[in-house]
């Protein structure tokens, strides 16, 4: 079970599968399509549904706060990764298991960033 904190409040998400994936895309866009062009705040925003149990409009009002209130995006998508790499259904879908999830991507570009610094 993954739990993250959107705009002062945590939640719990049990391990994701159609259901969720679906809830997702039902925000008018893809998941898939999100995650290999690693469109963050999309990735946060249908995260937030699942995690809020709200529809699009809620999860942007929601995210919009906690920026505001001195949150980060990166916070959310991070335990969208959690929870990817807690959900062999999840793995499956967005191709997880032959590319790293976008907390792993954003990682490993550091690191490159850095070796082409020194």
């Amino acid at each position: 079970m993954v739990k993250v904190k959107i705009n002062g409040k945590e939640y719990r998400v049990k391990e994701m599968q159609f259901g969720e994936y679906a809830k997702m895309e039902e925000q008018g866009f893809s998941i898939i399509d999100a995650f290999r062009k690693k469109q963050l705040l999309l990735i946060a925003m249908g995260f937030t549904c699942v995690a809020a149990d709200c529809d699009r409009e809620e999860a942007e009002r929601l995210i919009t706060q906690h920026v505001l209130g001195g949150g980060n995006v990166v916070d959310i998508t991070n335990a969208f990764a959690e929870a990817v790499s807690e959900s062999d259904f999840f793995q499956k879908m967005l191709g997880a298991t032959q590319a790293e999830t976008p907390k792993a991507r954003k990682t490993e570009e550091d690191s490159k960033d850095q070796k082409r610094e020194d």
